[in-house]
């Protein structure tokens, strides 16, 4: 209640019933029409409240008028306490109570709350709004979701999520401004708007959502990944996805669904901050799950692999993911493959057009449970790979590689588009113990993992 009319309904316990009676007449217009008062003592306590329905019983008993309002006042009064929750607030109301005072911890009067009031706006509590995405390993069919292969030939491509993730935190500010942390960069940066994000090397990919999103109120927002960039997981694109879909929180009726969250993704990296890639790893976090995805000229379409939970289990279980090398930027390696392919190199779409038909022999093999069959086309598909550039591999991921192989290892491939990041190897457990102390005494690190089958979540939480 504005302070101005708080002061208004309240009386000293000092005052009259005479006085009691003229300040219900001035205070009628916005008390409903009824007499109702806060009874203070000097101190500022409030003491008790005081109804018209009060003061007619004090004067048939009394017939008094100047008698204080104490004589007649209610002190078995129902408050709430500052920061009390609107759950605990409701409780106060009845048939018979419609105000309920609000008092600090020294009794003195900060609030009235008034029954009438009291709907979904009374529950305005701040919220925390929070998102978060997985990363993907992508089985087959990397490449061949680019914009420039996909206008010539649908793409098509095999991943799963995992249970890495990117996270993003949202509080909404009061004023426009926008601030920007990064736990994992330890970078922060601030601006005045949406419209004033720069894109200067500092967090450019949540500004370029930012600025995609065009909330229209400033915010706060906090970010973490639990992957580092330039691994071969996607990281980049899940940070896009839940940047974007935490803000997405907001839009109400105009709320995106996965699709557009996908493409706006894609418009940050790829057209905002011009970094070379393809569709998969935005609409695979996005989605989640075991999929296969087909890039058609005119759309995108995600389907889901169902697999019974055994299969699942034991594709899972012949699974070995290792960090090998140093970060690499997956953009220069597509730069150099969109030049190729601008240019006509007909050998380099004939290993685009074998990697899809080596992804759908992955979805068939993986359907039929034929899962040494799926640790063959890895192989297959990782030697493919190793073809379309001289940057996909190494002497020290293909000295790896070669390990795994001699040590059980049927198949595998690099994650991502090359050069680093993560080395997934398909074996049987039988031979896990060997590959993984053969593979560590050359310096890669074995990482544990999980399927998941949700892609982006958001939640809201108190602040």
């Amino acid at each position: 209640m504005d302070p101005q009319k708080l002061a208004r309904i309240t009386l000293l316990d000092t005052d009259t019933l005479r006085h009691t009676m003229e300040r219900f007449i001035e205070t009628a217009i916005f008390t409903g029409g009824s007499g109702f008062a806060l009874v203070v003592d000097p101190q500022g306590r409030c003491v008790g409240v005081i109804t018209d329905g009060d003061v007619r019983r004090a004067l048939v008993t009394q017939s008094n008028v100047d008698a204080p309002v104490s004589t007649a006042m209610n002190r078995d009064f129902r408050h709430s306490r500052q920061g009390d929750s609107a759950h605990t607030v409701l409780r106060l109301f009845d048939t018979r109570v419609k105000r309920v005072p609000v008092l600090d911890a020294d009794d003195r009067l900060v609030d009235v709350l008034h029954y009438e009031d009291f709907t979904a706006a009374a529950r305005n509590e701040k919220r925390i709004i929070r998102a978060r995405a997985p990363v993907r390993v992508s089985f087959g069919g990397g490449g061949s979701d680019t914009s420039y292969s996909i206008r010539s030939k649908t793409g098509f491509v095999l991943s799963s999520t995992i249970n890495k993730y990117a996270y993003a935190t949202i509080l909404v500010r009061a004023d426009d401004r926008i601030r920007i942390v990064s736990r994992d960069y330890r970078q922060e940066v601030e601006a005045e708007s949406v419209q004033a994000l720069r894109y200067d090397g500092q967090l450019d990919l949540i500004k370029a959502c930012a600025r995609l999103m065009d909330p229209g109120f400033g915010f706060d927002i906090e970010t973490y990944s639990e992957v580092e960039p330039g691994t071969g997981l996607g990281g980049s694109s899940a940070m896009a996805v839940a940047v974007i879909g935490a803000l997405n929180h907001f839009r109400h009726e105009n709320h995106l669904d996965r699709y557009h969250i996908a493409d706006l993704a894609y418009q940050a990296e790829r057209i905002e901050l011009n970094i070379a890639g393809g569709w998969q790893d935005q609409y695979a976090s996005a989605f989640g799950g075991l999929s296969t995805i087909e890039f058609r000229e005119d759309e995108i379409v995600v389907f889901p692999m169902k697999l019974q939970q055994d299969l699942l289990l034991e594709l899972r279980a012949n699974l070995l993911i290792f960090r090998v090398g140093e970060r690499r930027s997956s953009g220069q390696i597509h730069h150099e493959q969109r030049r190729r392919f601008t240019e006509s190199d007909s050998a380099l779409a004939a290993h685009y057009a074998t990697l899809v038909r080596q992804a759908q022999a992955m979805r068939e093999a993986i359907a039929k449970g034929n899962l040494r069959k799926f640790g063959e086309l890895l192989h297959e598909g990782w030697q493919t790979k190793k073809a379309l550039s001289a940057g996909i591999s190494n002497p020290v991921v293909d000295a790896m590689y070669e390990a795994a192989r001699e040590h059980g290892a049927v198949g595998g491939k690099l994650l991502g588009a090359g050069g680093g990041g993560y080395l997934m190897l398909y074996s049987s457990p039988s031979h896990h113990v060997g590959i993984i102390d053969r593979l560590g005494a050359m310096g890669a690190r074995y990482e544990t993992f999980d399927f998941v089958d949700t892609g982006l979540q958001t939640w809201t939480t108190r602040r």
